[in-house]
Order: structure tokens, then sequence, then C-alpha cells
């Protein structure tokens, strides 16, 4: 049931005023990005980027990177991928050079993956 709603969360965000994503969905990231299931925490970051033009620059600042940047370190290369499918929602917002200190090492450290998915991903 939580990865199905995170997989429809950007969806149903779209319908919400800014102030009520705020207020009832972002409380719910700590829990969702912890997941002890790796398939919703993979749903969740592969979605958590599509709130950032919903949300503005200083929620996201706020709100977002801090999970994205949890969700990053996540121990699952599944997740993280996920996550970088949707970057361009995060940089399109804050802007790359916020991202790049903590970007870098860990692309570097998925191109060490034995996957050759993740090294597409990585790539692409």
């Amino acid at each position: 049931m939580r990865s199905a709603a995170c997989r429809r969360l950007a969806e149903f965000a779209k319908i919400l005023e800014s102030k009520s994503i705020l207020d009832k969905i972002v409380p719910a990231f700590e829990k969702l990005q912890k997941d002890q299931f790796v398939f919703v925490r993979s749903a969740f970051a592969e979605n958590i980027l599509a709130l950032c033009p919903l949300i503005g620059k200083a929620a996201t600042t706020q709100h977002i990177l801090p999970a994205f940047l949890v969700l990053l370190r996540d121990e699952s290369s599944e997740v993280r991928l996920s996550l970088l499918k949707r970057l361009d929602d995060l940089n399109s917002i804050i802007g790359i050079s916020e991202l790049q200190t903590s970007l870098i090492p860990s692309l570097e450290e998925l191109a060490k993956e034995k996957n050759w998915r993740h090294k597409i991903t990585v790539i692409d």
C-alpha cells in the first residue's frame, strides 16, 4: 500500500496547493525514507523529486533536499538509482551547484557497482 501511494504521490500532489503538500505530505517523508522495505523506499525516491516544482525553491531546500540526501546514502543501489531518475526535477528548482558536493561522490560509488544497469543509469 505504501509503495502504491508513493507511486501516485506526484499525481496526487498536483491537485493540492503548496501549503497542503507541506502540511499533509511532507510529514510522512521521514517514515517513508526509512521504510523497512526497499520497494517502498525506491518508489518514494522515484517520486519525491516530482514535488519540487510544486512547492518552490525554499520548501524544496528545506524539506526535499534533506530527504534526497538520506535516500542518496541508502544501502540499496535500487533506491539511489530511482532517485537519480528524477534528478532533473530537483536541478530545475535549486540548481546543480547546490547538489555537487553530495551528488558526485554518490555517482562515483554507483559507477563502481557490478550491475550493468546501474552503470548505464549513472551515465545517462
